[in-house]
């Protein structure tokens, strides 16, 4: 009789402990459930390498790059110099691993490893306050840089040295980037997205001219590299294509109203941020997929 109540007061010890370690777990589960996911980082550009396939994106904070259309990622190690203040990025058209990173207060930061070091570029600009920047399309080594208030500089021996080439649209640059569309007088034309519309310039600086009849508050400009003359631009009314160079403009439908970065690929493959989301069309547009970001 004596063994049995032992026996007794022992399960009941043991129900005891299971049921407080059950309860435990349920007040930690209902406390995760209360806790909100990370908030993810904002997309602030995009830029796709031709050479070896790889996409680009940078958040204000990091860089990081994709070999399998944007499922994975690699994150790039950064210098301090770079952290929050990221505003663009942009590869050199015939050197995989020559990379351009800049925003206000930083400057350019280049790399010619593919990202695994990193040097500042800066002599010859005015200040570090660089808004955007676009590689030459074609030149290896031509780089360009806009500082609001100043102009865009040029450098040729891949943003080791900087001059001013011209002070810009009437209105300031939000975004801009340099194609190969054919027509230019010299290598090719510089676009840009302002707050009142998208200019454009041939790259000898001769004037820039509203690039078409299209208005609103545009803050970025991208191209097709297979079809130069097909020009895409974002607004806070949406994300619009020009097929001839910017003469004529039409609305494209996006699975989002703004859209924060785009590139094009040359076999016509178009990837759009917006927020921390990444989509990606295979047809220029016309339908979109959703891409882990």
């Amino acid at each position: 009789m004596h063994t049995l109540q032992k026996s007794a007061r022992g399960l009941w010890r043991l129900l005891g402990t299971v049921t407080i370690f059950i309860g435990l777990l349920t007040l930690q589960n209902v406390a995760n459930a209360s806790q909100p996911a990370p908030a993810q980082e904002r997309i602030v550009a995009l830029d796709f390498d031709h050479a070896s396939r790889t996409l680009w994106k940078a958040t204000s904070k990091t860089l990081s790059r994709s070999s399998d259309d944007g499922r994975t990622w690699t994150q790039v190690v950064l210098p301090t110099a770079a952290k929050d203040n990221i505003s663009g990025i942009t590869l050199s058209a015939r050197d995989s691993n020559r990379i351009y990173i800049a925003g206000p207060g930083m400057g350019v930061l280049r790399s010619k490893d593919g990202g695994r070091s990193w040097a500042a570029g800066n002599k010859g600009l005015p200040s570090r306050k660089v808004v955007a920047l676009s590689a030459h399309s074609d030149q290896a080594d031509t780089v360009y840089a806009y500082i609001n208030g100043k102009g865009i500089f040029r450098s040729q021996d891949a943003g080791a040295n900087w001059r001013l080439m011209d002070r810009g649209p009437r209105d300031a640059i939000v975004h801009f980037v340099h194609t190969n569309m054919p027509g230019s007088m010299e290598t090719g034309w510089l676009f840009a997205a302002t707050p009142k519309g998208v200019r454009r310039s041939m790259d000898c600086f001769c004037g820039w001219h509203n690039a078409g009849a299209v208005t609103g508050n545009f803050h970025l400009i991208s191209y097709d590299p297979d079809q130069p003359e097909r020009v895409y631009a974002a607004a806070r009314e949406g994300l619009f294509v020009s097929t001839d160079g910017g003469e004529q403009w039409s609305k494209l439908k996006t699975p989002m109203a703004v859209m924060n970065a785009v590139v094009a690929t040359p076999s016509g493959v178009l990837y759009a941020a917006a927020d921390d989301k990444l989509f990606r069309s295979r047809d220029r547009g016309v339908t979109w997929q959703n891409v882990d970001a």
